[in-house]
């Protein structure tokens, strides 16, 4: 639990750092940029002490032809993060609508901006830690570190279930960011490569920002400004939901039959000396 409560204790102390400047470009990128920084820091000398393999927790790298043809996928996870928000926070909005207003449409992450103080650096900033820094420490903490320690504490269904549990607690979209991460745990487990889920990562957070870009006003944290606008579109959360449901088929029929359940880390004899070192380190963060 150390790691986890080192994160939890990152946020805060960022948050607090940057309470009274949120709406300014350059301390709010920033504080993205500091909170995977510090959290990196916290859980690097733990990570060494253990002697953790980093060559078997990350696998083989992929030939790029396979990595495109995985990255395919980001089209129907993209279709069903955008059902999900409205599966999850469109009933919401008729029984928590100040909930969802708060939570969902005020409190939505700004990616680009357009206007204010050392805006272009913001968005630098921004573009880095929201395409690539996030997507590959928020892969190598809840697909490497928490799926491989949780599987050997509890199996992997469990494992898949929690460390999914943990992701999505970080994320506004829960819904949503629990699918993509149960579906990146599957392709990590499937692939034995922890680049496969890095990559789709990446190529996930860059469509939302390419998304983003093009489609919102770069001033509005949300696409809707009020309940009543949200809750008038429940006709984009009817069809995304229909089309994700033979996505979300098809998923299943493509990698769940026949794979291996092994985490890759674990894939070794269950005696050796990398495994001996993931128990000790996973007994030192109780």
């Amino acid at each position: 639990m150390g790691g986890i409560l080192a994160f939890i204790a990152t946020i805060i102390t960022v948050l607090i750092f940057f309470k009274y400047s949120r709406s300014s470009p350059l301390p709010t990128a920033l504080t993205a940029l500091f909170l995977y920084g510090f959290f990196f820091l916290f859980n690097f000398g733990a990570l060494s002490r253990a002697g953790l393999s980093y060559d078997r927790l990350f696998g083989t790298f992929p030939e790029w032809r396979t990595l495109g043809r995985y990255s395919l996928w980001v089209v129907p996870f993209v279709i069903v993060a955008i059902a999900s928000i409205y599966l999850l926070f469109l009933p919401l909005s008729y029984i928590f609508p100040g909930f969802v207003k708060s939570w969902y449409l005020e409190d939505s992450t700004i990616m680009i901006w357009r206007r204010g103080d050392n805006y272009i650096l913001a968005n630098v900033i921004n573009y880095l830690t929201i395409v690539l820094i996030a997507p590959v420490l928020e892969e190598f903490f809840a697909r490497g570190i928490l799926l491989t320690r949780w599987t050997v504490k509890w199996g992997v269904p469990r494992a898949i279930l929690a460390s999914s549990v943990v992701f999505a607690l970080l994320h506004t979209n829960f819904l949503g960011a629990f699918c993509f991460a149960c579906a990146m745990a599957i392709l990590y487990i499937r692939t034995k490569s922890l680049f496969i889920p890095m990559s789709l990562h990446i190529v996930n957070n860059l469509t939302a920002w390419i998304i983003e870009s093009l489609t919102m006003d770069l001033d509005t944290p949300a696409a809707y400004e009020t309940i009543a606008e949200f809750q008038e579109s429940w006709m984009i959360g009817l069809i995304t939901l229909i089309i994700s449901i033979p996505c979300v088929i098809l998923f299943w029929r493509c990698y769940i039959p026949k794979t291996d359940w092994r985490v890759p880390y674990l894939t070794e004899t269950p005696n050796s000396e990398n495994n001996a070192n993931l128990s000790d380190y996973s007994e030192s963060q109780k």
